[in-house]
């Protein structure tokens, strides 16, 4: 089965919003995040469907929108994010295609705006994706125990970061202006808290790996 398949049959478009910080409400609605929304018309289930511009497809087509993304970085966002093994991981990644040696144009204004935009807005879904993890993760298991500090900053940040997200997908132009412009720095503070924890987490794995490798006796 390839990437996109094994994609669309393990996460639908109800757990990507989930996990992306999009809570849908009792009737399974959020707002559409493909048009300026003032109330939630989009219905997210397996798929999506939006009452309000009749727009519709499934989890990779809603995490391609929300991040302004290619589908198959899409997928591979999604498989990488609910743990799904795919091959050629390494390989397919951006990270790891070789660049365009044509000189592109310089960036206009608008261009200029709409990359720092969509910057921020990445760094606050990452980001409140891991405030939630860090709050299941990191909390007291009793009543006694001592708080985690990851656990604090997610209580302290969530409702937080979840205001600055309603500004940046529904607000006005100027709401969202304002915003970037003032929380630029965090964002990059942010981004290194992000690049840390993926760290940490991938020595975990490396450590946990070790420990159950056979020492061939």
């Amino acid at each position: 089965m390839g990437l996109f398949d094994e994609v669309k049959q393990n996460v639908t478009v109800r757990q990507a919003a989930e996990r992306y910080g999009l809570k849908p409400n009792r009737s399974g609605l959020i707002r559409c995040i493909f048009h300026n929304d003032k109330s939630p018309s989009m219905k997210v289930d397996r798929r999506y469907y939006c009452f309000g511009c009749g727009c519709t497809g499934d989890a990779i087509d809603f995490t391609a929108q929300l991040f302004d993304i290619g589908l198959k970085d899409a997928a591979m966002k999604l498989a990488d994010d609910f743990g799904i093994p795919y091959s050629g991981r390494d390989r397919g990644s951006p990270q790891n295609r070789r660049s365009v040696s044509a000189k592109k144009p310089e960036p206009t204004p608008e261009e200029f705006w709409q990359k720092k935009h969509l910057r921020c807005l990445r760094a606050y879904l990452d980001y409140l994706s891991l405030l939630l993890e860090w709050k299941e993760q990191y909390a007291p298991k009793t009543r006694t125990e001592e708080w985690h500090e990851k656990f604090m900053t997610a209580l302290r940040e969530l409702s937080v970061v979840e205001y600055y997200l309603d500004i940046l997908l529904f607000g006005d132009r100027a709401d969202k202006e304002a915003l970037v412009k003032e929380k630029w720095k965090e964002v990059e503070r942010i981004e290194q808290c992000e690049r840390e924890d993926k760290g940490d987490r991938h020595k975990r794995t490396e450590r946990c790996h070790e420990r159950n490798v056979p020492d061939g006796r």
